[in-house]
């Protein structure tokens, strides 16, 4: 009887033993592993696949935004919300989506910012009407807005409404001022300047739209430096200097 007894603790503490060595097995296994998933040298990211539809953040800016990531350029490790956070303070960059593609490439896509007007000649302005700090090399290509920087959105949209009802007529618009009681003026880039006021501003642009052609069949446009449609009945139209001395 004893001897069975001591047979079974016997067994019991084998069981034991070998229970404990079966966790440290996993436990030291787990740790391996581990260092193995995350170590830059296992699983690094070596390819950069770069897509997006603009030409300011090239292949050269996003590497270097990786560099900063140092010893974490591993499969496993690397911080993609940090990486798009960085990507997404570049003024240029209007959104960021990364992933990762097994084993060793990490895909960005960037969405530019879409640029319709420079503003105040010293930045620009999205789509959205928000200000981006940076300068244009091409300031040409954009209409030019000026005004004060919490109207920029009322701004655009205003000069958006112009746009489209000068358009069909053939008339462009290469500049639009609005002062800080939202009064404003616009060059059209036939050089004459058009001053609407803070009211009624597409009513006016009708009535230019309807007398204008009246006025260039009688006198020389290019004489014309504004026409002033801030009356409630009509407009007036102001001469050049050059007119004004002739007379």
């Amino acid at each position: 009887m004893w001897q069975k007894l001591k047979h079974i603790r016997i067994s019991k503490w084998i069981g034991f033993f070998i229970f404990v060595l079966l966790i440290y097995a996993l436990q030291d296994s787990f740790f391996k592993l581990k260092f193995w998933l995350t170590d830059q040298k296992s699983l690094p990211l070596t390819s950069l696949v770069l897509t997006g539809n603009g030409k300011h953040v090239t292949h050269a800016i996003v590497q270097e935004v990786l560099v900063k990531q140092e010893d974490r350029l591993n499969f496993f490790t690397l911080e993609i919300i940090e990486i798009q956070k960085q990507l997404e303070k570049m003024p240029w960059v209007y959104s960021a989506s990364i992933r990762k593609h097994w084993p060793d490439t990490l895909k960005i896509h960037i969405v530019e910012q879409t640029i319709v007007a420079t503003w105040n000649n010293t930045s620009l302005l999205n789509r959205f009407g928000e200000i981006i700090e940076v300068v244009a090399t091409d300031q040409d290509n954009y209409v030019s807005l000026t005004g004060e920087n919490e109207q920029s959105e009322e701004i655009l949209n205003t000069y958006t409404q112009l746009k489209q009802l000068l358009e069909p007529s053939h008339y462009r618009i290469a500049a639009l001022n609005s002062d800080k009681r939202n009064s404003t003026d616009l060059i059209l880039e036939n050089g004459i300047r058009l001053r609407l006021g803070k009211e009624q501003k597409l009513e006016r642009i009708q009535l230019f739209l309807k007398a204008f052609p009246r006025i260039a069949n009688k006198y020389e446009i290019n004489t014309i430096e504004y026409v002033d449609l801030r009356y409630d009945t009509g407009l007036a139209i102001g001469w050049k200097q050059t007119e004004k001395s002739e007379k």
